[in-house]
């Protein structure tokens, strides 16, 4: 997908803008506040609305600066950003909520409802585009903050999921959406 993705986006990714290059076994990814692209760093979290990458083997991983660079704000709704591997593409959205606690003390998430529109738009822009071929597996994450129960609690994730998945009928691909702030890449498996 890394090739179809350059040729697509040459201009933007002309002398490997857009992208980083990641081996480390654990890393995380930001989506920083106003309208600069996602970054790496290593341990430890700065925010609990990062999201955490487990890298077991060392993999190469590509991370893919979607909002703010392949495509700029005048361009429409799209997801932050995108991890490579030679299996799998992750397509991943971030959302922080207002404020950290609730009334009551408790800590706020923010709706992983919120997320599917940036999602979709992407994954269907990159279909039209070549990027992603008929057949495809793609995984939309949608990161929220910490989640204390996994999976994502029950019936609501069902319901998000199923409409997830009816926003790409008749696209002959196949889409997984995942809530979580975490990201595990095995060897030779992709991600999970």
């Amino acid at each position: 997908m890394l090739n179809p993705l350059r040729e697509s986006f040459r201009d933007q990714m002309r002398g490997n803008a857009c992208q980083e290059a990641i081996t480390a076994v654990e890393f995380f990814v930001q989506d920083p506040p106003g309208t600069a692209p996602c970054f790496h760093y290593l341990p430890p979290m700065q925010r609990r609305f990062d999201l955490q990458i487990i890298n077991e083997s060392g993999r190469l991983v590509h991370l893919i600066q979607v909002d703010g660079c392949l495509y700029l704000s005048g361009e429409g709704r799209r997801c932050d950003c995108l991890l490579l591997t030679t299996e799998q593409a992750c397509f991943v959205e971030f959302k922080a909520a207002d404020s950290d606690v609730t009334s009551g003390g408790n800590l706020r998430y923010a709706r992983a409802a919120d997320c599917v529109e940036q999602l979709e738009q992407t994954i269907k822009d990159f279909f039209t585009r070549g990027i992603i071929l008929p057949g495809a597996l793609v995984v939309a994450y949608a990161c929220v903050g910490r989640t204390s129960q996994r999976p994502y609690p029950g019936a609501d994730f069902l319901a998000l999921s199923a409409s997830f998945n009816n926003r790409f009928e008749g696209i002959p691909i196949r889409v997984r959406l995942l809530i979580e702030n975490v990201v595990v890449i095995r060897r030779g498996i992709g991600s999970s």
